[in-house]
């Protein structure tokens, strides 16, 4: 499961967006063989850099979903939560069915669920953006640069150079690379740097 993301570490005034939520994807209960029918039961859990930073429990009650779990309700106290999600499925083209969660709020069929507030709704309940639409040029280019570094097995800090070709990687290849993701990283840092000085001459 996804968890709670790090974001980009230069965001300002921006929305949270759904990437930076714990959220429950149908899609993903479905590849894990999560929804086996009347009486299953289980637990999910997100992580953050190696963390856990939240659980939820779960069982499947007459073609719904009962999501189990606590939550901070109207005051600073934890209290026990439960939301009764109805799934449904729907035909693929070519055999084999989909399944769907129906948002508990607005009925919406959706595959991913998402845990903004108390409750876990769809993103259109909670007006979520997708990352990419918060994202600024220098966004899209650190992005661009760490899917890059994560290629070459090399840290996602872009002040430290790629040094090293991974294993079985041909240099021609790596040559390529590295060039792309120091184009990448050096087009970040200037736009990050010019975003930076111009709030800057904004705030004397």
């Amino acid at each position: 499961m996804g968890g709670l993301g790090s974001g980009s570490w230069y965001r300002w005034n921006q929305r949270t967006t759904t990437e930076e939520l714990h959220r429950i994807d149908i899609r993903y209960m479905r590849q894990h063989d999560l929804l086996r029918g009347q009486g299953a039961m289980g637990s999910l859990s997100w992580e953050r850099s190696g963390e856990t930073t939240g659980s939820i429990r779960y069982r499947m009650e007459e073609g719904s979903l009962v999501l189990s779990y606590r939550a901070r309700v109207y005051s600073d106290e934890w209290q026990d939560v439960e939301e009764r999600v109805t799934l449904e499925r729907t035909p693929c083209n070519f055999g084999g069915e989909r399944f769907w969660f129906r948002c508990p709020h607005c009925w919406r069929r959706v595959a991913v669920l998402y845990g903004a507030d108390v409750r876990f709704l769809c993103r259109h309940c909670y007006r979520l953006p997708y990352a990419s639409q918060n994202e600024t040029f220098s966004d899209r280019m650190l992005r661009k640069a760490r899917k890059i570094r994560r290629r070459l097995e090399a840290p996602d800090d872009l002040t430290t150079p790629v040094w090293v070709k991974p294993k079985g990687m041909h240099w021609r290849t790596f040559d390529r690379l590295e060039r792309k993701e120091r184009q990448a990283s050096v087009a970040s840092l200037m736009a990050f740097e010019a975003r930076w000085d111009m709030l800057t001459r904004r705030l004397d």
